[in-house]
């Protein structure tokens, strides 16, 4: 919003029992028209050339039409007119129609259907004469008009007002009822405090963007394929950065507190959590500004995280932007209480709590295809909240947007290290995933050699051939059948796969297979090469096949 020269304006109400005698009537009719019309001090971008011409600027957005009044102080300046012409009038009305869109929660309310969409009013207060009536007329545009532009002329000496257009009532009789009692006396307690106008919110609109863009890396980079459309594996969501408290505690993959937030399991799930930052972000950026809506996001998608590690169970992989959102809509809730207009402070609230309830209570949003992370909901809300009552305490009221960027920013620069943290580490570890992707399911891996078949070896190379189990279950399958020469094959195709067998699988795995390679060695009776292959194994000591390795006389050398 565009600053005008009336400073003043903003910081405290008129007198409350007595109009202040050093106060033009222009400045006073202007503190009337903020408290109690809903006005707003300033303007939008497109109408900045209206305040060169006027000593004060304000703009209403709550209620059709969008109105801008641009008043002329005469009492202090005799000598002072508004100088745009009509044709520019009507132009800047034009430009500022976009931003009958710009109302996500409905803030706006509307009347009757033909009621006009953009509203300019000159409104010059102090002495008028005929003639400079007659060219105050000319700012008049014809009445079925959508932009429509109207002049008034308050005479403060003679106690009436000049006006050029019956679609100016709604001021004029406004005005008309001041000058009748005026001085009026104040019925707020302190300064009028309103929403700033909105604009396009450029910062929301780029997060879900982002959201998106995040959500179709998962999708065409998956690791397996999808159980369902468009919706990435587990696998693929781990190794995407999903949060997950074995990983991200035990194993120091800290990052996944910053990654997690950024992805989503689901079609249904992104599109929801999108949805819903668009009606809370669109909000918070008009009224926050940019920098403390990253900032308040940031917060909660970390209070979100954090809540599903201290609640959830350990094995259970976390993703989605909820947290970050449930802040959002927390932060509504707790910043509505700075505004003077109940009408403002009930949407806002109620719009916020329309969200909160469902997402926070499990027996009223419960769902079949989606299991909801109710952890992050509460870990997120609240961390929002709390960051709103901080930022609220710390707000002046003269200010439109909060103060504090610099924290505001610092907020932001740790999301983003974290998340750019995330950004290097997921591409360094997506080998491994990729890897774990092919492996056999815990839940299908053998428990015993006794539980191994020619049946089963063979399902296991046909379903999981690129897991090197495969083919040591197959050699186990072998030496039963007492064909050293085919599990000696087997065994170094286990072997082969260094990465899988280093990276992936457990050491002690890596150990027991050249040791069984070893032994089988042995058997076909090259002691020379067995002893080799069964050294490593040997300098170990800890590998369970070490003693049938002693007993065999291939660790003759091994310390004692």
């Amino acid at each position: 919003m565009s600053a005008t020269v009336m400073t003043p304006l903003s910081e405290g109400p008129a007198e409350p029992s007595s109009h202040d005698p050093a106060e033009t009537f222009c400045r006073y009719l202007a503190r009337q028209f903020v408290a109690k019309k809903g006005f707003s001090v300033g303007t939008v971008p497109e109408a900045d050339r209206l305040i060169a011409s006027s000593d004060i600027v304000l703009t209403q957005n709550h209620s059709a039409p969008f109105t801008i009044l641009c008043l002329v102080d005469r009492e202090a300046n005799p000598d002072r007119t508004f100088d745009l012409p009509l044709q520019e009038l009507e132009a800047i009305a034009r430009d500022c129609m976009k931003y009958l869109a710009a109302d996500p929660l409905g803030l706006r309310k509307l009347t009757t259907p033909g009621e006009l969409s953009v509203a300019i009013r000159v409104i010059e207060v102090g002495p008028t004469s005929d003639a400079r009536w007659d060219e105050l007329k000319t700012l008049t545009s014809a009445p079925d008009t959508k932009c429509h532009a109207a002049a008034l002329a308050v005479d403060t000496a003679k106690g009436e007002v000049r006006w050029s257009s019956r679609l100016d009532r709604p001021e004029r009789t406004f005005i008309e009822e001041l000058l009748r009692a005026r001085p009026q006396p104040e019925t707020t307690t302190g300064p009028f405090i309103t929403m700033p106008v909105g604009t396009t919110p450029v910062l929301t609109l780029a997060m879900i963007a982002a959201l998106a863009l995040i959500f179709l890396a998962e999708l065409i980079f998956a690791i397996e394929p999808p159980t369902r459309p468009l919706e990435p594996s587990v696998k693929t969501l781990f190794a995407f950065g999903g949060l997950q408290y074995q990983l991200t505690i035990e194993r120091g993959q800290w990052w996944r507190l910053f990654t997690g937030p950024l992805l989503h399991a689901n079609f249904s799930h992104i599109a929801l959590n999108c949805v819903a930052l668009f009606f809370a972000g669109s909000v918070l950026e008009r009224a926050v500004g940019k920098s403390w809506l990253a900032a308040i996001f940031v917060i909660g998608a970390l209070g979100g995280a954090c809540g599903s590690l201290l609640i959830n169970p350990h094995d259970m992989v976390s993703v989605g932007a909820s947290g970050g959102i449930m802040a959002l809509f927390a932060a509504m809730v707790v910043l509505s209480f700075r505004y003077t207009l109940p009408e403002v402070r009930a949407r806002l609230r109620n719009r916020a709590i329309g969200v909160l309830v469902p997402s926070l209570l499990p027996l009223a949003s419960a769902s079949k295809t989606l299991k909801v992370d109710y952890a992050a909901h509460i870990g997120g809300a609240i961390a929002g909240a709390t960051a709103a009552f901080v930022l609220l305490r710390l707000w002046q009221n003269t200010d439109a947007l909060p103060g504090h960027r610099r924290m505001a920013m610092a907020v932001i620069a740790l999301g983003l290290l974290g998340a750019l943290t995330g950004a290097v580490a997921v591409p360094l570890k997506f080998g491994f995933w990729t890897a774990v992707a092919q492996l056999i399911p815990p839940e299908q891996v053998p428990k015993k050699d006794s539980d191994i078949n020619e049946s089963s070896a063979r399902r296991f190379i046909e379903t999981y051939p690129k897991d090197p189990r495969s083919h040591f279950y197959s050699a186990i399958v072998l030496i039963q059948n007492r064909d050293p020469q085919g599990a000696e094959r087997e065994l170094r195709a286990t072997l082969a796969d260094r990465f899988v067998m280093e990276e992936v699988l457990v050491p002690s795995f890596n150990s027991y297979v050249q040791g069984l390679l070893a032994l089988v060695l042995s058997d076909e009776q090259r002691p020379d090469e067995a002893r080799q292959v069964a050294a490593p194994v040997c300098q170990g000591r800890s590998s369970p096949i070490f003693e049938k390795l002693q007993a065999a006389g291939l660790c003759a050398n091994s310390r004692r």
